[in-house]
């Protein structure tokens, strides 16, 4: 008896002390997963040019038709089609560009559509996350990562990225990057898997498209003396930098 209590203790301290280089992973409720994917789901979008034949995701973050998206879709296009989950389609109005990062801000004429809400927070470094996108013309795909870091210095897709392994590939850029609680935190830019063979993807953060957003604010109310842009997170996110 006192033999078996002594072997106890001895496996109980040595798996304690292993537990220190191999860490438990991340349990991903599998009820909470894909109840995040049925509220975020009908917020993204196919963004498409209005001439071409390339496609990627965006993602609705005000009920008034504003999107985020990646701005390499762009290029030189003057209009982007975006279609709606539902399969309804809208010509964009607007078109706004980040010069300095890999991220644009496109508004549709709609009304009462969902959307999801912007984080206030770089997402911390081993924190869950999902990706929603077009992959290889796969419709609304679902991927789990984890952030596996944030690099402040990553050109030419911006100063600041965040580092996934959720899988990504052609069709997912432009998609939101998103947190456990169905928060924006990126908006996916590029895959590396083609090029090295690793499994990191990088999003640019929602704080680059919230300045972005920030700045049309202000140009706007500098112009025409008020400000017509509707995105309840705005000032919520502006205040928790």
């Amino acid at each position: 008896m006192k033999f078996n209590i002594v072997l106890l203790g001895i496996l109980v301290s040595f798996m304690l002390f292993m537990g220190q280089y191999f860490p438990v992973p991340v349990d991903l409720n599998h009820r909470t997963v894909p109840g995040l994917v049925v509220k975020t789901l009908p917020a993204v979008v196919e963004v498409r040019p209005g001439f071409g034949y390339w496609m990627g995701a965006g993602v609705l973050i005000s009920e008034d038709g504003w999107l985020m998206t990646a701005k390499h879709l762009i290029k030189n296009q003057d209009v982007m089609i975006v279609t709606m989950r539902d399969g309804s389609k809208y010509m964009s109005i607007n078109i706004i560009t980040d010069p300095n990062s890999d991220i644009a801000i496109l508004k549709i004429d709609v009304e009462d559509v969902p959307r999801v809400k912007m984080s206030g927070v770089y997402p911390p470094l081993g924190a869950p996350v999902f990706v929603i996108g077009h992959p290889l013309g796969m419709l609304y795909s679902i991927s789990l990562g984890i952030v596996s870091n944030v690099h402040k210095d990553m050109l030419p897709f911006g100063s600041d990225l965040i580092v996934t392994d959720a899988e990504v590939t052609h069709g997912n850029s432009g998609g939101p990057l998103l947190d456990m609680e169905g928060r924006l935190v990126g908006i996916i830019v590029a895959g590396s898997y083609y090029f090295t063979g690793l499994e990191q993807n990088f999003a640019v953060p929602v704080a680059r498209g919230r300045e972005l957003l920030e700045k049309y604010v202000q140009q706007q109310e500098a112009s025409t003396g008020y400000d017509d842009l509707d995105v309840p997170d705005l000032q919520t996110c502006s205040r928790n930098r």
